[in-house]
């Protein structure tokens, strides 16, 4: 009989802890409200922001009609480690909404075993008897949400994986843009590679020019050294942009 008492009261204790776990979930989050101008003075009529985060811009690049750009952008969902980042965290994010909405349905859990038995053996006249026995048992369990705490739960997790996929789709138009910029970019100075090329080849005939002109007597020395300053200045620059493109194509191959 004390024992029984004993296990009564520790069933009843443990239902009042539970009741006070369920009582803890806070109230229902309310938007505050504020008071906003229907017009401002310079600027006129305006509506309010629809952020649209999660939408995805679908492929604007393709605009340019780059096949080279379209080939790159491709892969920025493949190898880009910023929208792989971002693509696992949206995968959690889902995957603690299932794991959440789960707790408002039945659990089933169940177990099987076999057990064989005999007795006797081989050598004996009579022989032996040999049994065959199987278990099989279920266990279901079910906490109704009361108190609304399994429902908070669920808002919290959707919450958190609409957060993700706003940041996964931001992540990827981020390197979308800058990819394209900085393509654009180098194909910007390979123009201006090939223009200071194109000027170099001619600078480098006016060099031969004057110098056959001052070898003839005809040039001054300050048109000889003029025409190598202008040879030189334009090669220079064009190793500098020879730079800046490398740099570019780095970066393009990091994103």
């Amino acid at each position: 009989m004390k024992l029984r008492f004993i296990t009564v009261k520790t069933l009843a204790l443990a239902a009042a802890l539970a009741l006070l776990d369920g009582c803890m979930v806070g109230p229902k989050y309310i938007r505050p409200s504020v008071a906003t101008p229907a017009a401002y003075k310079e600027a006129g009529d305006w509506k309010v922001a629809q952020p649209q985060d999660a939408v995805k811009r679908g492929e604007w690049w393709e605009i340019f009609g780059d096949t080279q750009l379209n080939a790159l952008v491709e892969q920025i969902n493949i190898s880009n480690q910023n929208v792989r980042f971002a693509e696992a965290q949206f995968r959690q994010a889902r995957a603690l909404v299932q794991q959440a909405r789960a707790a408002l349905f039945p659990s089933l859990t169940g177990s099987a075993a076999a057990t064989r038995s005999g007795t006797g053996s081989s050598t004996s006249s009579r022989g032996g008897g040999v049994a065959n026995d199987y278990n099989l048992s279920l266990d279901a369990s079910w906490e109704a949400d009361v108190w609304g705490r399994v429902r908070s739960s669920v808002a919290l997790s959707m919450a958190g994986a609409q957060a993700s996929a706003a940041d996964l789709e931001t992540a990827r138009l981020s390197a979308q843009a800058e990819l394209a910029m900085d393509y654009y970019q180098l194909r910007v100075l390979d123009a201006q590679r090939q223009l200071l090329d194109d000027n170099a080849a001619e600078f480098q005939k006016s060099l031969d020019l004057t110098q056959n002109r001052y070898a003839s007597g005809v040039a001054a020395k300050v048109d000889v050294v003029q025409a190598q300053t202008q040879l030189q200045s334009t090669k220079a620059q064009a190793i500098d942009v020879g730079v800046q493109r490398a740099q570019l194509e780095h970066a393009i191959a990091v994103l």
